[in-house]
């Protein structure tokens, strides 16, 4: 794949379980980054809006994917372990509500989410400290 508005090339495989090539990057992995990278642009967002002070978030994701005989290979879960670390703390009650709110924002915003939104489940399970 190659962008004409920038320098990005990338080559694909299919996922090494199907066949794919070791080392190359499947289309799935392109759609949990793309899943990850939506959930910390909206938790950025709501921490912003909260006056936060974010120090770092990291983002650990899984895609599960099934098989079934009639309709092949699906996506059913996005499943995203984020893990941030605020310079100053908050009750356990705002920082849940934090977390919701950036994972409705994301829903809403990330064009990715909301063409998965029918049809896969998003779990967000993070952490704090």
């Amino acid at each position: 794949v190659s962008s004409s508005f920038s320098n990005l090339r990338l080559a694909f495989t299919a996922p090494v379980a199907d066949g794919g090539e070791p080392g190359l990057t499947s289309p799935e992995e392109m759609l949990l980054a793309a899943a990850a990278t939506g959930w910390i642009t909206a938790f950025l967002d709501v921490a912003r809006q909260m006056v936060l002070d974010v120090a770092d978030v990291a983002v650990e994701g899984e895609l599960v994917r099934t098989y079934d005989e009639l309709e092949g290979t699906r996506i059913e879960r996005i499943a995203l372990k984020p893990e941030v670390k605020l310079r100053s703390g908050l009750g356990f009650e705002k920082v849940h509500d934090m977390f919701r709110r950036a994972t409705a924002l994301a829903r809403q915003r990330s064009p990715v989410l909301r063409a998965l939104a029918a049809g896969v489940q998003l779990e967000v399970d993070p952490s704090y400290h």
